[in-house]
Order: structure tokens, then sequence, then C-alpha cells
């Protein structure tokens, strides 16, 4: 019998015949050392498994069914939802209509501002409504400066000496506080349940409830240091901010 062995390290290979009997054979072959691979197998065994479970949720996913419910149609105007756009306005002195409800704001006049000085104070009225039909809004009011710190431009900035007292329809909101304290709940604006207005329009009344006027007083406080700011001014706005609610 002619054979190659290349089982154990350093064995030598042969082209003789091994005459020794198979059972020792055997048992030389598994005494001698020798370097054991191991098989991919059970990798491969793995992801055959991947494969079939990637296979049996493919078939489960293959029993399918729809149901589409539209929550109003879309293209005919119906909807979830309120289709009246959320509003509040001001009434400015002249009894028209004003949004101010972009970053600019409106200009609202103060009377008699330029004579504000130490130990003086100045008020003024400004009326607010809910201008949606059928949804309250839920008001607050705050001060906020502007130009960042409050400052005119080649003035002494007075911010600092101001103090801000405000009422609603003559209920106390806060007083005497300086600017950044300035805030408060304004409290709830009934719905209009009327058509809203438009920038520009004449103010008319609706619902009970759906106006309120702020009434902001502005004191300069009289402190020896004042002598340092003579021209001295400052550039705040009011600051309505307004969530809808039911």
């Amino acid at each position: 019998m002619r054979g190659v062995s290349a089982d154990a390290p350093g064995e030598r290979h042969s082209t003789m015949t091994d005459r020794t009997s198979l059972p020792a054979r055997l048992s030389r072959w598994l005494r001698s050392p020798r370097t054991i691979r191991i098989s991919g197998g059970k990798r491969i065994a793995l992801a055959s498994g991947g494969v079939l479970l990637a296979a049996a949720a493919a078939t489960l996913a293959s029993f399918t069914d729809v149901a589409n419910l539209n929550l109003g149609n879309g293209s005919d105007g119906s909807g979830i939802g309120n289709p009246n756009r959320f509003d509040i306005a001001v009434v400015l002195p002249d009894g028209t209509v004003e949004q101010a409800d972009d970053d600019a704001g409106y200009n609202w006049e103060v009377p008699w501002a330029e004579t504000l000085i130490p130990g003086g104070s100045i008020t003024t009225s400004i009326p607010l409504f809910n201008n949606t039909r059928d949804i309250q809004a839920a008001v607050a009011v705050s001060i906020e400066l502007r130009n960042g710190d409050g400052t005119v431009a080649d003035h002494p900035n007075i911010t600092k000496f101001l103090r801000f007292t405000a009422a609603r329809d003559g209920e106390e909101l806060f007083a005497d506080k300086p600017w950044a304290e300035a805030q408060a709940d304004f409290g709830t604006l009934a719905a209009r349940e009327a058509d809203p207005l438009k920038p520009g329009e004449v103010y008319t009344a609706a619902a009970a409830g759906s106006v309120g006027t702020l009434d902001l007083t502005i004191a300069y406080l009289d402190e020896p240091e004042t002598v340092d700011y003579n021209g001295g001014q400052s550039a705040f706005r009011v600051h309505f901010g307004a969530e809808s609610t039911r």
C-alpha cells in the first residue's frame, strides 16, 4: 500500500509502503501533536439562521391589509382644527386696529414722554383685544429692552433708574418693578364672537371680556446719581404674549 502522511508536524513524507498495522497507525496519529483549524461552519450556520429568520418575517409580512380613515377631506377645505387665525390686536388712540405682530412692533407714542425727569412719572393706556371669533386668549405682559440694553443713540442710558407699574382695567399686575421684573399674566381675553377686524379698520366692540386695557406707569427714580445722566433716555417696549385656550 502506498500512502502520504502529513498528519504530525515534523514527520517526514514517505512514498514507501507503511507496513504498520491500521490500529497502530491510528493510535500513533491520535497521540501526535497537531495544529487544529477551527471551522467556519458555525458562523455560516448562524448566518444561515439569520437568513431563515428574515425569510420567516417576509413570509409573515405577506399577509397585508389596510384601512384608511380620512379625518377631514382637506381638498374641500374641511379639516381637523380651527380654520380661523388666532390673533390679538391693539386699538390705537385714533380708534383703529393695529396688529403689531412682527418683531419690529409698533411705535406707541407715550404722552408727555419727553417731560419725564427724576422724581416724575408718566402713564399710558393700551387697549388690547382678542381678534379671534371663537377661541379665548391667555395673555402675558412684559417689558423688553430695545437695542440690547435700552440705549438710545448719543444719550445716557437711564434704564436702570426706571420703575414700572401695570394694571389691567384698574387691577394691579405689578408695581415699582425694574424692567427685568416687570412681567405678569394679563389674564384671559374672551373670544370675540364676531368677525375679526383688519388692520386700519375702526374698532368695534364685541363679546364681553374680549378686550382689556393695560395702564402702564413709568417712574424715574430721584437718586443723586441721576445728575450724571442729564438728557438721558431709554428705549423699551411692551410685549404681549398670547396663547389660545378653551
